[in-house]
């Protein structure tokens, strides 16, 4: 249900069952120690493979308030903050993890009015640092702060280099980007935010995506690194019927695929790569490498969308 007007007139909106299919005759891999510690091959049963369940169609709410971390390699955008127009803020721990909390109607307006109010987002703008004359300050990979704020109707994006960088000193001072930082750092800290304007009392809980995105890049002539022989088979692992090398669409100029599956698939792959140790987590990213076909390679990445994305994977970055 659709919740919330700001001051500035801005209307703002406030199982199935599955296929198992049970594989016999094919045994799977299992590692055994040797006496030369290398892993030797056993055979057991193939877990069963399960029916992926189709994609709803569901309406996502709207962004009113979000803040990045980006820089100049292609990669997307690190989620720092984020308040959609149902109320629900989504926040990131120095670990990695989203955690979730919901906002009344007042509390959500208040904070978007914080941003509005700087009179910083009327237009898209970017604020990069600049050098203080006669100085050379050392090459290095910039770090923006994007805050895309909710405004008249629209989404005005603002881009700009936080101060407080260790060498800051080299850079003419900026009273906008002073600004800027404060506010960002601002809805990282919810700690100001007086308890009535929570929807919801108690700590924050784990965000729980309804829809994840799943890159792939399968290649039978690509060994995997560390070498064969230290790698989980990704057909045994792999949990659902449709198979690794099919599931989803190639991605522009790639080759990668990329498709979205609900929470409770991606959660099922995620589990199934957890369990046989194969999981690196990259903030609220999985990723893994597996052996593939005798010869060959599977690179995984599962990543959580947020609220206000829709279900599809136009527009994502592919994996590094």
């Amino acid at each position: 249900m659709k919740w919330l007007a700001l001051v500035l007139i801005l209307p703002l909106l406030a199982c199935e069952p599955r296929v198992i299919v049970t594989r016999t005759g094919s045994p799977q891999v299992q590692p055994t120690a040797t006496a030369s510690g290398v892993a030797s091959p056993t055979a057991s049963t193939t877990p069963p493979k399960i029916a992926l369940r189709p994609i709803p169609s569901v309406t996502p709410p709207s962004r009113l308030l979000s803040s990045e971390q980006a820089s100049d390699i292609p990669v997307a955008p690190l989620l720092r903050f984020l308040l959609t127009d149902d109320g629900r803020v989504i926040t990131q721990d120095t670990g990695g993890q989203l955690f979730q909390r919901r906002l009344t109607p007042t509390g959500a307006a208040t904070m978007v009015l914080q941003a509005i109010q700087t009179g910083l987002f009327d237009r898209d703008a970017s604020y990069p640092r600049v050098p203080i004359p006669g100085t050379t300050p050392p090459g290095r990979g910039p770090v923006f702060l994007i805050l895309v704020v909710a405004n008249a109707g629209r989404e005005v994006r603002v881009s700009f280099e936080p101060t407080g960088q260790p060498d800051d000193e080299q850079y003419q001072k900026s009273t906008t980007r002073e600004k800027l930082t404060a506010l960002a750092r601002g809805y990282e800290d919810l700690s100001s935010v007086p308890a009535n304007q929570w929807a919801e009392s108690g700590p924050a809980q784990l965000y729980q995506p309804a829809f994840q995105r799943v890159f792939i890049l399968a290649d039978p002539n690509l060994p995997p690194v560390p070498p064969p022989g230290t790698q989980g088979d990704a057909d045994a692992i792999w949990p659902f019927l449709t198979p690794i090398d099919a599931l989803g669409t190639p991605m522009t100029g790639t080759l990668w695929r990329c498709a979205v599956v609900i929470g409770d698939d991606a959660r099922i792959l995620t589990d199934a790569l957890t369990q046989n140790g194969f999981v690196r987590r990259n903030g609220p990213s999985v990723t893994a490498t597996l052996a593939w076909r005798a010869s060959g390679s599977v690179r995984l990445a599962v990543t959580p969308l947020m609220p206000h994305e829709p279900a599809t994977c136009a527009g994502a970055a592919p994996p590094l």
